[in-house]
């Protein structure tokens, strides 16, 4: 359901018949209520995750009701989204209204789900050319469909059409920022947005696109700023919380993150990522054991060949490595090997080297990471794993091993994060000479991996700053012997 119809639920009608109909219940008591009134109810219960009590309402809007259109299209597309398509059909020829327009597009979302995009769009246009009401409505709901299912290429031509027949149409205007983005033009689209929040400084919704469009160009500051403009006006819009909680993740800022991805599942506890984000987060933030949990909280929620499955069991082989659960770390990477694609089943080797490594096994390790490079079609991001192996193993000079080695196939120029690594090699064997020569050019090539490597040691000092704020602690910090 888009977001601009999720707002019909804080509407005092929908609160008032929802109240009306849950007292009734609660006290087993008879209620009347209209179709559209109790298929609105079951359609709240769905955003919910409360499947039963939406089937309840349902079942009352057809009893009371048995040849209204709403309960029955609710009822189809139920079945359409448990993937039941035979039967979503059946029941969507079964209602008595063929020429209802609700009829009519679910008609064409049951093409979409059959991958007849096409032809859910022909068909929908041979109903517009019949109609003679509320033909600018028509257009909109017709963009929306397309847009739910990302189908953003017909949906923008939908919207040129809305847009050129109802140029005054303001609704239609509004939809063409949210196409761009999902056509991935976010600087039109930014651009476009910050003309409308001019006009409408406190639409959330339109805060939310910009935030999302400026998080796609990796703009996260701008996309956090975006986010609290929306919390500010709404503490609990799921949409900017969410979405302020990705940018921190993004900007390695884990803690702030984590407390997000936990307040968000409170409200969200079924979603998956979020509990896989969360697990990352704490791993992070070297607090094992939770992650652990919550990647076993992602595993009962998801589902067994989701996207996002196989990410689940490589972090979870990290971090029941981390907890020298030896058994169960290959136990997990044995499940996401099933998945890999021939083209990172070098990965495999890479992380199994890792579980090796930090459990003692260092013949194996050096077997396996032997294994990664051979194969590895980019090696030397997988040089550069193998030598932060090396490294949270506290294996300094195997880890320099390889950073020099590096080094001197690829410079600077070519992979410059070689340079924040070198200097925390020679932090943690307090070579206080290397470490300064290193981080002078770690900050100089790549402030960003350096912010996230040394910001614990230098709290409100910018990377730019590092060097001189190091090179002014460290008489007092280390024995001067080692500078």
């Amino acid at each position: 359901m888009r977001e601009e119809n999720l707002s019909y639920f804080e509407e005092p009608d929908f609160k008032r018949a929802l109240k009306k109909y849950e007292e009734a219940m609660a006290n087993n008591s008879s209620v009347y209520l209209d179709a559209d009134e109790l298929t609105d109810i079951a359609e709240y219960y769905m955003t919910k995750g409360q499947e039963n009590q939406a089937n309840d309402a349902i079942q009352l809007a057809l009893s009371l009701h048995p040849q209204s259109v709403d309960p029955q299209i609710f009822l189809s597309r139920q079945e359409m989204f448990n993937g039941n398509m035979e039967r979503a059909h059946e029941i969507c020829d079964s209602i008595l209204d063929q020429n209802d327009r609700e009829v009519h597009f679910l008609k064409a979302e049951l093409m979409i789900r059959d991958q007849k995009e096409n032809d859910a769009s022909l068909y929908l246009k041979g109903v517009f050319e019949k109609i003679d009401e509320d033909k600018a409505l028509f257009l909109y709901d017709a963009t929306g469909i397309f847009m739910d299912y990302d189908l953003w290429k017909i949906a923008e031509a939908w919207c040129n059409k809305l847009n050129h027949d109802f140029p005054h149409y303001k609704s239609g205007l509004r939809l063409y920022p949210e196409i761009l983005v999902g056509l991935g033009n976010y600087d039109k689209a930014i651009s476009m947005l910050n003309e409308f929040l001019d006009e409408n400084p406190f639409d959330i919704n339109l805060w939310n696109l910009l935030a999302e469009a400026n998080a796609s160009l990796e703009n996260y500051r701008e996309a956090i700023d975006n986010c609290e403009y929306v919390l500010a006006i709404n503490e609990s819009n799921q949409r900017a919380l969410i979405l302020k909680a990705n940018c921190l993740f993004h900007l390695n800022q884990y803690e702030d993150a984590h407390t997000l991805y936990q307040k968000y599942i409170e409200n969200n506890p079924e979603d998956p990522t979020i509990h896989y984000l969360n697990s990352v987060c704490l791993s992070n933030m070297e607090r094992y054991e939770e992650a652990a949990s919550e990647l076993r909280v992602a595993n009962e929620v998801g589902e067994e060949m989701a996207p996002e499955q196989i990410h689940i069991y490589l972090e979870q082989a990290y971090v029941e490595g981390k907890l020298h659960h030896l058994e169960l770390a290959l136990e997990a990477l044995d499940k996401a090997k099933d998945m890999m694609t021939d083209e990172v089943s070098f990965e495999y080797d890479l992380i199994l080297g890792k579980l090796y490594l930090e459990n003692g096994k260092h013949e194996e390790a050096v077997e396996r990471f032997k294994a990664a490079v051979d194969y590895s079609t980019h090696k030397a991001s997988t040089l550069l794993a193998i030598a932060i192996a090396y490294c949270s193993s506290q294996m300094y000079e195997d880890a320099l091993d390889i950073l020099f080695g590096m080094k001197k196939l690829f410079g600077e120029h070519e992979y410059p994060q070689i340079y924040p690594y070198l200097a925390l090699c020679f932090y943690k064997m307090r070579d206080m000479t290397n470490y300064l020569k290193y981080l002078k050019e770690s900050v100089r090539l790549n402030p960003e991996l350096s912010e996230y490597l040394f910001a614990k040691d230098y709290p409100g000092v910018t990377p730019d700053e590092y060097y001189m704020y190091a090179f002014r602690q460290i008489w007092g910090r280390f024995p001067k012997d080692n500078v």
